[in-house]
């Protein structure tokens, strides 16, 4: 059967509408009519795709960055935290370009609301990094559990497959082993989420110091239930529309 053309799809929606009545066009994704258009159009989608690819290089980059805060000696925190902030101002920039890519697109990849909430989360989960290296500065830590040093290691894996998973979102079933990969630090990061806390509020343990601890190991979960939120869209996404 011969795919429809755009103008095709555009005049079936027109049939029965009255004469001076306000007509709403809906939003057009590639599968459904890039066998339609000429080579020119078809080629911009794939250039959102690409820029996707290199919007997450910054997610497992920021990660590292916060790694690296976590881990360092106190007296070297500072420096890398201009760092981290300087990562997330990078992935702010290209996160407003892909944005304006996406809005001035007429045949978008994926539908255009999936990929702006891909863009959103994203750009949600490195501003949650950046803020836990602000906060390990900011209450002067001195030496972290080595739980919580864990945790960052393994956000840094999450991370990792996150950004394989945006490189295989046209091929879903290569995609199932970076879900699976972050299905593995999601419940490792978990545990040692628990662990941190119970160590952090055993009898005894100063108060303020705990409550420092508990902010520090709720910044990490959130990072990591951000990464979870953004791959489960990715992931519906690539069902949709492969």
């Amino acid at each position: 059967m011969t795919a429809p053309t755009v103008a095709t799809l555009m005049l079936s929606h027109l049939a029965g509408v009255p004469e001076h009545a306000t007509l709403r066009v809906p939003a057009l994704s590639l599968p459904l009519v890039a066998r339609g258009l000429p080579e020119k159009l078809r080629a911009r989608p794939d250039a959102i795709i690409k820029m996707m690819g290199e919007a997450a290089d910054h997610l497992p980059q920021a990660a590292v960055s916060f790694y690296t805060v976590a881990s360092a000696k106190p007296t070297a925190r500072p420096a890398l935290v201009k760092a981290l902030s300087k990562i997330e101002q990078e992935a702010d920039s290209r996160h407003l370009k892909l944005v304006r890519k996406v809005a001035s697109t007429f045949v978008t990849p994926y539908e255009r609301d999936d990929l702006y909430q891909m863009l959103e989360k994203l750009d949600d989960t490195i501003d949650a990094l950046e803020h836990a290296g602000k906060l390990i500065v900011e209450f002067e830590m001195k030496a972290l559990p080595d739980q919580y040093v864990k945790n960052a290691q393994e956000l840094v894996g999450m991370s990792e497959a996150a950004r394989d998973a945006v490189n295989l979102i046209k091929k879903p079933n290569k995609m199932e082993r970076a879900l699976f990969r972050i299905n593995e630090h999601e419940n490792a990061l978990d545990e040692g989420y628990r662990k941190v806390l119970t160590d952090a509020l055993t009898t005894g343990s100063d108060p303020i110091e705990a409550i420092k601890l508990k902010t520090l190991a709720d910044s990490v979960e959130d990072a990591a239930s951000l990464i979870e939120d953004f791959v489960r869209t990715l992931s519906i996404t690539a069902l949709k529309e492969n």
